[in-house]
């Protein structure tokens, strides 16, 4: 089956990978929320991406610790501490839009979340439901086009190291979940949208939320 778009949106809670595109949201929250502003590149109109994947520690992906909450912030000031619960079946890879694979520079994957993401993960074996055949990306913006052809197994740089692994005959299904409708305005045709919630201004706005007010809004509303 080809690629399948939604939105994070309790309207669409029935379909495939919902409540592990939130828990990936709620991962990216304490990824690079505790870094975003204070000068190391990553600043509010950086999108962010997350991919499951099977867990495998020894190549450098645990299982996730679920995200419960946010503590007071640690001594000497600063953001809250993340609060976890138990381990879930599923590690993750992260992205970030001014991220490219190896550093902050920007590069061949600068601007695409759910590129540097995939590359990151390197090919490790994708997070499979239990009893499907279907696996979950989070990506904080809509994919553009050129994001959906690289997905789909299009060029554009550094190549897809899971080409061949997903959409092919007998292949994975990739669900790949977005919240921020992108470019705007309107919901982009075909790409399982619920709400308009402002694009990237809004995304940026959400940025700047303290990281506890984030995890609320995701899980109230997400």
């Amino acid at each position: 089956m080809p690629i399948q778009y939604f939105q994070v949106d309790p309207a669409n809670a029935a379909q495939p990978g919902y409540n592990i595109a939130k828990e990936l949201a709620r991962q990216t929250v304490a990824q690079f929320g505790a870094v975003r502003w204070v000068g190391v590149g990553i600043a509010g109109g950086s999108c962010c991406a997350a991919v499951a994947l099977a867990p495998a520690p020894g190549i450098g992906f645990p299982a996730v610790q679920q995200m419960a909450g946010f503590g007071p912030p640690p001594f000497g000031g600063g953001f809250p501490l993340p609060i976890y619960g138990g381990a879930l079946p599923y590690a993750a890879a992260y992205g970030n839009s001014q991220l490219a694979a190896g550093g902050l520079a920007l590069g061949p994957l600068g601007g695409h979340a759910e590129r540097s993401a995939l590359t990151a993960a390197a090919g490790a074996p994708l997070y499979v439901i239990p009893g499907t055949n279907d696996a979950v990306l989070f990506v904080e913006l809509t994919p553009c086009g050129g994001c959906q052809a690289w997905l789909n197994g299009g060029g554009g740089g550094v190549a897809n190291p899971y080409n061949g692994v997903i959409n092919g005959v007998g292949a994975t299904n990739l669900y790949v979940w977005w919240r921020w409708e992108y470019p705007g305005p309107g919901l982009p045709g075909g790409m399982g949208g619920q709400v308009v919630l402002g694009g990237v201004a809004a995304m940026n706005a959400w940025h700047a939320l303290a990281l506890p007010a984030q995890l609320a809004d995701i899980n109230a509303n997400w």
